[in-house]
């Protein structure tokens, strides 16, 4: 470990800066152990890790009209937090998303990015370079986003079944579910 021993240098006879030499830290930095236990992010990021497939597809209107959705979809968590899912409608799919309400520009559905896991609440949220803006309601489309139950700024719950499947899903204002996607491990 290196720490700094400071030293003046003289520039031009009238500025004077700072320069500082490298030397060793006489003691180490305090730290903590990473925790690794069952309810860790540690455990949580194991469990997303890796390649998932889609078994269901369920989109709700705000004002709680449900559909089953016909699609594909592919889900990816690298070990550099990065959550992909990705779902491919079918025409029929489409059709259902319209009769709830949700429409889509075209049948694929994509949502990318680095994510933050909160393991208390079982918690994704997406981050990004304007995160602690957005979060605290400073963008002026967020409303209009928020009416999309796939958008980026929605918080994505997630829950691991004994069975191994993992479920989405992402909730209106209102607190009911917008769209709930269950996946299978490759």
């Amino acid at each position: 470990m290196l720490h700094y021993r400071c030293g003046v240098l003289m520039v031009f006879g009238a500025l004077t800066m700072a320069a500082c030499a490298a030397a060793p830290r006489a003691r180490p930095l305090p730290t903590e152990r990473v925790d690794s236990g069952a309810n860790s992010t540690t455990a949580a990021r194991k469990q997303f890790e890796g390649h998932w497939s889609l078994v269901s597809f369920k989109v709700n209107s705000a004002d709680g009209r449900q559909a089953n959705v016909d699609a594909t979809g592919d889900l990816t968590f690298d070990a550099f937090g990065v959550l992909d899912v990705r779902y491919k409608m079918s025409d029929a799919g489409l059709k259902t998303l319209a009769s709830v309400g949700v429409t889509s520009p075209n049948p694929t559905i994509s949502t990318t990015g680095r994510v933050v896991i909160d393991t208390q609440q079982h918690r994704v949220t997406y981050i990004g370079d304007d995160f602690e803006e957005r979060a605290l309601g400073f963008d002026p489309k967020l409303a209009a986003q928020r009416a999309n139950p796939f958008a980026l700024e929605r918080i994505r719950y997630y829950a691991f079944g004994d069975d191994g499947m993992l479920t989405l899903s992402t909730k209106y204002e209102n607190g009911r579910d917008a769209a709930v996607s269950q996946w299978k491990r490759n």
